[in-house]
């Protein structure tokens, strides 16, 4: 069994307090960004870690990965600090901007002072965890992954498989998305971006809000290190409906969903709630929604967990695992957020109220940008 032992994350809703203070309360620290489209500065809604620099500097980006690996590492769990073989331990980064520094090329094409603003260091996602290795003396295999939104929740089943064939007996997931003016402005012009809040299966739901998180998860298997949390299993597969989009039956989206319960031996009645993709796009959430119609006869409770921090693209894998983690440890999920009135379609609207627990299964969706699905199990023993 893979075993789920920790993890640590920065986001836009703070610390673990106040991640859970704005989860139970709805507060959602919504600011914003301006963004260079067509020659013409647009404002978007956006959530960010901190108002620090953010273009093109890997220091920063770095320095966030080393922040949460160290802050994990020194948490104290049940049975005390882990000793762990650092020899055996496997890094494995899920994000959806491979290199940060390839911005400016773009960047300096509609904004000349962007030039004197960069650092033009070409870095990508190896050097993040080459970065963690040196720091930290690390020895085990390193991969990173780059699917769009479920580039971490790849990570996730890559490093539980790893885990399981005892390659590897702890396994460190990163989920890294920082801001990139080329991504926001891509999303800007394909006119996928709300104007205001992520709304997600509403009815006047109208586009994403985009954010950034760094998020990491320890992971290992009940033999080396025990614990309520686990990762029952889990699919990634594609569909090929078109070069960005999924099919809009949903039957893309149900094919992971059937796969995962059939990896993790759980029967459809057995899911406490489903933790949605729920990007609050119109076609997204009409298709997530067909997805799971197919597969549930009884559709469990859902939300989406977007309207609190927005979406993370590649670092959502990791980070949604890890918000839900949080409340669950905490004895409730919280009520969907933004997600009234219902668009008319659906049959079942998002959990309406706070639901009281502290175990269960749980179906985590994660729909990715150019047609890569993935849908993950987890589950929590009770006492």
């Amino acid at each position: 069994m893979i075993t789920i032992l920790g993890g640590e994350m920065l986001c836009a809703l703070g610390d673990k307090p106040q991640r859970l203070t704005a989860l139970r309360t709805g507060i959602s620290p919504l600011s914003s960004v301006k963004v260079n489209v067509g020659g013409k500065e647009l404002i978007y809604p956006y959530y960010r870690i901190d108002d620090g620099s953010r273009i093109s500097d890997h220091t920063i980006v770095t320095g966030y990965c080393k922040q949460i690996v160290s802050d994990l590492l020194q948490q104290n769990f049940t049975a005390g600090p882990l000793a762990l073989d650092y020899s055996r331990v496997g890094l494995f980064l899920g994000l959806s901007a491979i290199d940060y520094s390839l911005a400016w090329p773009i960047e300096e094409a509609v904004d000349s002072s962007f030039v004197s603003r960069c650092r033009r260091e070409r870095v990508g996602g190896g050097y993040y965890l080459a970065s963690l290795r040196q720091t930290f003396g690390f020895s085990g295999p390193s991969l990173t992954y780059n699917t769009a939104c479920t580039s971490s929740a790849n990570a996730l089943l890559g490093a539980a498989s790893m885990l399981a064939s005892k390659v590897i007996d702890y396994a460190l997931v990163l989920g890294l998305e920082l801001y990139s003016p080329t991504t926001l402005e891509g999303f800007a012009l394909m006119q996928l971006l709300a104007d205001s809040k992520a709304r997600p299966f509403a009815e006047d739901r109208n586009g994403i809000v985009l954010g950034e998180a760094v998020s990491v998860c320890l992971l290992s298997r009940d033999d080396i290190a025990p614990s309520k949390w686990s990762l029952a299993g889990g699919v990634s597969a594609c569909e090929t409906w078109s070069v960005t989009g999924t099919d809009p039956s949903g039957s893309g989206f149900a094919r992971v969903m059937r796969g995962a319960l059939a990896k993790s031996q759980v029967p459809p009645e057995a899911i406490t709630l489903i933790k949605a993709h729920g990007t609050a796009s119109e076609l997204n959430d009409r298709a997530e929604m067909r997805g799971i119609e197919q597969v549930f006869t009884d559709i469990p409770p859902y939300l989406s967990l977007k309207p609190w921090f927005g979406h993370t693209l590649g670092a959502c894998g990791v980070a949604e695992l890890l918000l839900l983690k949080e409340c669950v440890d905490s004895g409730f999920i919280p009520a969907a957020l933004n997600s009234t009135p219902l668009d008319a379609e659906f049959v079942q609207a998002p959990l309406a109220e706070k639901m009281v627990i502290d175990n269960g299964c749980f179906m985590l969706n994660y729909f990715g940008f150019g047609g890569n699905n993935s849908s993950l199990v987890v589950s929590k023993a009770g006492s």
